[in-house]
């Protein structure tokens, strides 16, 4: 949330803070207030308690009320502005909870995309709506988890976050401090997240017990099948760049009726500048500086849960038994034989491929890992008997490797506890209203800028810049203004913040045509290229229908008859691209069409020549697997659509508006 920086100086005898002179301007002000309040206070009564001063005072006071009922002291009785998005029932969906999740799904557009994402931009991908369908979707099932006052126990929150993939550390196991710090780079606090978790599955409860395993209809997969492997040939030629002929430069005149006409896509975008202050753990992390003994203690760890052993095992009534079989083995009886005397199976023989974390039985698990591979242990007494122990395979441990990796994350934990402290720091500072320079002159840290950069990520030359959590910054930096103190923008890759200030704003223009002559006259020469091309394909098409052939119609041309493969619906070939191809299979057998190319430039005049329809054809796993999960979907729709209905489901769109920063007519 940006908020707007006041200086603050020292009032006479009051200490720091924003006196009247100050924050108004006005140089008597201060005089004034802490003149004699009395004796003023009596002036005021004394002026306007008769005759006309009186009516003077009446009217004044009515058109101060007034302006407040007009604009905006409605709002004082009707609970303030209202920050209720969607209401479901009973249950509401906050802006807040929008504006978090749309910001996400931005981000990651533009971490996809490798830029950053305009307001207008996200819109037109749908994000808007997207987001509140979804929302509005999970509200209406934790509208009926209410109703039906269904809960989830501790126990089962707790295992499914222990479990989730994205929370395992080094080891493999659910690391607490991974999960702390993913969920510092997503926003949540602990308590926030268990919340969540506890909603997102009662949902899937309710999901699950719509919509699970509802299986697909042979009739449907029958007809998929027949969709699937369903095969067409066409005999084509490829129209090119060649049949258009020479394209002379164009006039001027041309040159700037094609530019008029395209003015808005050759406009200079508006560009910022930036000053940044960059705090990464990434960075901190390489000016760290482990200690070797906790390098050492890390690498035993390490050693604990990396170095295996596959283990065979046979376990004797006493100490005296397994003394004699281990004779044996010396005199030369193979241990695997002396299992099958015992009656032991392969199976039970061996105890699989461990690590010492996974031996709990100490005097084992130190004779397991004292062995070479291959041999055979002396009688070792354990918990649960005398046993012979062999190692038939012995993963090696690279103890340098481990090192390295060791030091490697001991220094990121010891960077996120200085970027934690260098954190707390920087917001401290900002407090007092500093400028970010002074911020990281006093912190240790260095202010990067941008001096011109537009929504993309691109500098007036048209070259993409490398912005550290671009993708992320700069719809923040686009919506804030000169003058104005910005949160930080987290960087969820790299757990990064960024605190950043709009240093100027060059606002967009329109370009005239002698900036950007060469790239209008390309942009031209490339579309009358592809309109020659067009029309040279449409009068071949016509001619065919007319009754020439392919073939005669190609020779005078110089252009090659070719006949395709047999081509399936999501089969690509050569000049056969994804478009070409659905138009050949709305193209009728002995018809013609023409269908641009693979490259977006030439295009394919062709002629159907087979279509081939074979019986008893399978559907594949995945295609089944996506039927069924879309019958599943579905009929999960229809339920939540009903539910809404009869709960009864409400979006403010001003509200909406507001939190997709579209104004009151977006």
């Amino acid at each position: 949330m940006a908020r707007f920086r006041a200086t603050a100086r020292p009032c006479p005898n009051q200490g720091w803070s924003l006196c009247s002179a100050n924050f108004f301007g006005a140089p008597r002000a201060h005089a004034v207030i802490t003149g004699d309040r009395t004796g003023m206070l009596t002036g005021i009564r004394t002026t306007f308690a008769t005759g006309f001063m009186r009516l003077v005072l009446i009217a004044l006071m009515s058109l101060l009320v007034g302006s407040f009922a007009i604009w905006g002291i409605g709002d004082i009785f009707r609970g303030g502005t209202s920050t209720t998005l969607a209401t479901i029932g009973g249950t509401q969906v906050s802006q807040q909870t929008f504006q978090t999740m749309y910001n996400r799904e931005v981000q990651n557009l533009g971490r996809m995309l490798g830029r950053g994402v305009t307001p207008d931009q996200a819109r037109s991908f749908g994000i808007d709506q997207r987001v509140l369908s979804q929302l509005v979707t999970d509200a209406t099932l934790d509208e009926r988890g209410r109703q039906l006052g269904l809960g989830i126990d501790d126990a089962t929150i707790r295992n499914r976050i222990v479990t989730s993939p994205s929370f395992r550390g080094p080891t493999g196991q659910f690391d607490v401090n991974t999960f702390r710090e993913l969920l510092r780079q997503n926003g949540f606090t602990e308590q926030a997240y268990i919340d969540s978790e506890r909603r997102v599955a009662v949902r899937q409860q309710i999901a699950g017990a719509i919509s699970d395993k509802l299986g697909t209809p042979q009739v449907l997969l029958d007809a998929m099948a027949r969709y699937q492997a369903e095969t067409r040939t066409a005999q084509f030629v490829t129209i090119g760049a060649r049949s258009a002929g020479d394209v002379p430069a164009p006039d001027a005149a041309t040159l700037q009726t094609f530019f008029d006409a395209r003015r808005a896509a050759f406009r200079a975008p508006e560009y910022r500048k930036l000053v940044m202050l960059t705090l990464s753990p990434e960075e901190q992390a390489a000016f760290v500086e482990v200690p070797a003994d906790q390098i050492d203690a890390e690498v035993a760890r390490l050693r604990d849960t990396a170095e295996k052993r596959t283990v065979q095992q046979i376990t004797f009534a006493n100490a005296e038994e397994a003394a004699a079989a281990s004779a044996r083995i010396k005199a030369g009886l193979d241990f695997a034989e002396l299992a099958k005397e015992r009656n032991i199976s392969d199976t039970d023989l061996t105890l699989g491929t461990l690590s010492r974390a996974e031996i709990t039985d100490p005097p084992v698990r130190d004779a397991t890992f004292a062995l070479a591979e291959g041999t055979v242990s002396e009688p070792v007494r354990g918990s649960f008997g005398t046993v012979l122990l062999r190692v038939t395979k012995a993963e090696p441990f690279n103890a340098e490797a481990m090192r390295e990796q060791a030091r490697i994350r001991l220094a990121r934990e010891l960077g996120r506890v200085a970027v934690n402290d260098l954190h707390d720091k920087i917001e401290r500072e900002r407090a007092s209203g500093l400028p970010l320079a002074d911020i990281a002159s006093k912190v240790g840290l260095a202010v990067s800028v941008v001096d011109a950069v537009d929504q993309s990520g691109q500098d007036p030359s048209g070259a993409q810049l490398n912005l550290v959590g671009g993708a992320e910054l700069l719809p923040a930096a686009f919506r804030a203004d000169v003058g104005m103190e910005n949160e930080a923008v987290q960087v969820r890759q790299t757990g990064a913040s960024i605190w950043y200030e709009v240093a100027a704003i060059t606002p967009a223009r329109d370009r005239a045509l002698d900036e950007v002559k060469d790239r209008v006259e390309a942009r031209w020469r490339e579309e009358e290229v592809k309109n020659r091309i067009a029309k040279a394909a449409t009068e071949m098409t016509e001619a065919v229908r007319q009754g020439k052939t392919l073939a005669e119609l190609a020779q005078p041309l110089g252009l090659e008859v070719k006949t395709s493969g047999a081509l399936t619906r999501t089969a690509t070939e050569g000049d056969w691209g994804s478009g070409a191809v659905q138009t050949l299979f709305v193209t009728p057998k002995g018809s013609v069409a023409n269908a641009p190319a693979a490259d977006g430039i030439d295009r394919i005049v062709f002629v159907t020549l087979d279509v081939a329809l074979p019986a008893n054809a399978p559907v594949d796993a995945r295609t089944q697997a996506q039927l069924t999960q879309s019958i599943e979907d579905d009929i999960l729709g229809q339920y939540i659509a009903r539910l809404q209905k009869d709960f009864g489901a409400n979006v403010n769109q001003t509200v909406l508006r507001r939190a997709i920063g579209a104004g009151d007519g977006g």
